[in-house]
């Protein structure tokens, strides 16, 4: 490690990339600034460091929000001052939501130059309020402060970024002249001997020991599990540990485990115990309250669908557990429930070797057979027109994507319609989607970020309106050394206010809510050099997507509907599959 610097702000800033080093990060992604040039050049002088540059904040905060998602690492966003630390606010919002440890390293102008019509300069103390699970305002670099109180201010914030309470913090660095690397003396040598052994091992200054998981909590859950004989599983967002386990726990006690999207069970489905087409399967009276349900276990939360959440609220459903290790209230509809704040893996490590294992019963076949004729239904559905249709798209990229690649899904329509009519005969897959806060913006930026965290192909599928908020992050696309498949449904404006009441009601639908552009998306391809497609059929979109997984290179897949098309189309489609339930002997 070399802590030459040329002067008290470098040999700060390089104190503090050491630091965030030795506490798990390795990918600092920054914009460019001259307030925060100390930071910026001590990150791409470190050597260990992955850096990476990008020419707007808002783009930079979801790209590494994507990482960091994807890695489970912490990641760091590195601003000058000003609206450009404004600009990491959505990303934030979205890591204090979905428990993401991304790290806004903001540089600030000093006291002296705050208040005072300084250029670039306002208030960035507490800019980001709640949203953060740590914040400090660190002095202006000098030789009176020990370098043990940085270090152990950078560590304050990682522990609390990647703790029980994950999420992001902010850590806002004030500087004055010189900014760039000239040489100016100070006490170099006397600060880094006061830092002891520090400089020649490679531990952080404050190493944090993890806390012991408990499994105590699991108690309380085995009586109300031997109680019940008509138990269900509702899976919400889970990583992929968890997801495991409670796979195997669903198989262990033969209950029907009903997957969101999110659960890293929905797609590619390979045990009779997953009810992959829950969602249409609920839409049949029979199912809607649980079908006699006497116990919902819900592991994880946040729901894409509604009639996930209305089962999870349902009051005929008298016993209730949620079983979710993110902090606070995790159910909006404030059921009475048993709560357990604890990692879903754990508690069904304890639950397996406490619980014998049942046999199949008629309870899980009705539920196995009903999701079985949904998924007949869909086979037959899109397998006999060549039409493309946006139910058709999520459905065909649910079959077509490979064993572990990537899918990230847009918000809006598109996670709805991947939710709905998603096959389960496909690979198993990856999703991922920002649904801490649900919004369309930064959703390429993103998915690009979650392809470099995780080093898997992805295909991100999203609507217009959201390709056109993050118009200028399809430039990292070019660059990206995981290779993306970027597939925009255009519809020309909201497609999802189409299904919802609002659009049998507005007397300005259209204009407010349709809100129709014009536009399609040849151009931005050529404007960022990327291979285009603009398939019509669903063959042509099946050749366009397999053309683009074979060349390694990130694609643009336009496909073109209308709004009005998919909104009777997804009615229909649902409706006809939820009656076909009552004709049939499920």
């Amino acid at each position: 490690m070399n802590l030459s610097a040329p002067n008290l702000n470098y040999f700060w800033a390089s104190l503090m990339m050491e630091e965030l080093y030795r506490s798990g990060v390795r990918s600092i992604g920054l914009a460019p600034g001259s307030r925060s040039s100390p930071l910026a050049e001590a990150a791409a002088s470190h050597g260990k460091l992955n850096v990476s540059v990008y020419p707007d904040e808002r783009m930079l905060g979801f790209r590494m929000l994507g990482e960091a998602l994807a890695s489970g690492r912490p990641t760091v966003a590195i601003t000058t001052s000003g609206t450009a630390v404004a600009n990491l606010f959505p990303a934030i919002a979205e890591a204090h939501h979905s428990e993401i440890p991304l790290i806004a390293l903001t540089a600030d102008r000093p006291p002296e130059l705050r208040d005072c019509g300084a250029n670039q300069a306002t208030d960035q103390v507490k800019l980001f309020g709640s949203f953060v699970r740590f914040f400090s305002n660190l002095p202006v670099p000098s030789e009176k402060i020990s370098p043990a109180f940085l270090l152990s201010t950078v560590d304050a914030a990682l522990h609390a970024a990647t703790g029980v309470l994950r999420g992001p913090v902010h850590l806002n660095v004030p500087f004055r002249e010189p900014l760039a690397p000239i040489q100016k003396q100070f006490s170099q040598r006397r600060l880094i001997h006061e830092l002891g052994d520090w400089p020649k091992n490679e531990r952080p200054w404050i190493a944090y020991e993890a806390s012991k998981t408990t499994v105590e909590n699991s108690l309380a859950l085995i009586d109300e599990i031997r109680k019940s004989q008509r138990g269900i599983i509702l899976a919400g967002a889970l990583e992929s540990e968890s997801s495991r386990a409670v796979a195997a726990l669903a198989t262990h006690l033969n209950w029907p485990l009903l997957p969101d999207i999110q659960s890293g069970l929905r797609v590619g489905a390979n045990d009779e115990t997953v009810i992959a087409q829950a969602d249409v399967v609920l839409a049949n009276k029979r199912f809607a309250h649980g079908a006699g349900c006497d116990l919902l276990l819900q592991f994880g939360s946040r729901f894409v669908t509604r009639r996930f959440l209305a089962l999870a609220g349902d009051e005929t459903i008298k016993k209730r557990v949620i079983v979710d290790d993110a902090p606070g209230r995790m159910d909006p509809l404030h059921r009475n429930c048993i709560r357990v704040s604890e990692s879903p893996a754990a508690i069904v490590e304890s639950l397996l070797k406490e619980l014998p294992s049942r046999t199949k019963s008629e309870w899980l076949s009705q539920w196995t057979c009903a999701s079985a004729a949904v998924e007949k239904n869909w086979s037959q559905r899109f397998s006999l027109t060549t039409k493309l249709s946006e139910p058709g798209v999520a459905a065909a990229l649910s079959t077509l994507l490979n064993e572990g690649d990537g899918w990230f899904l847009g918000n809006s329509l598109s996670i709805r319609l991947a939710a709905t009519f998603a096959s389960s005969q496909g690979a198993s897959l990856h999703v991922a989607a920002n649904r801490g806060l649900s919004g369309i913006d930064g959703q390429i930026a993103s998915a690009v970020g979650y392809a470099a965290g995780s080093g898997r192909p992805l295909t991100l599928l999203l609507g217009d309106l959201s390709a056109l908020h993050d118009l200028n992050s399809l430039s990292l696309l070019r660059h990206s050394k995981v290779p993306l498949i970027v597939v925009v449904v255009n519809n020309d404006g909201g497609g999802i206010f189409s299904l919802l009441p609002i659009a049998e009601s507005a007397r300005h639908f259209e204009k407010v809510f349709g809100v129709p552009h014009g536009l399609e998306f040849s151009g931005a391809a050529r404007m960022f050099g990327l291979p285009y497609a603009a398939p019509t059929t669903s063959t042509a979109f099946v050749k366009a997507w397999r053309k683009a997984r074979r060349s390694g290179t990130s694609t643009l897949i336009e496909v073109r509907t209308r709004r009005a098309d998919t909104a009777r189309m997804v009615r229909r489609l649902v409706a006809e599959a939820a009656q076909k339930l009552d004709r049939s002997r499920v």
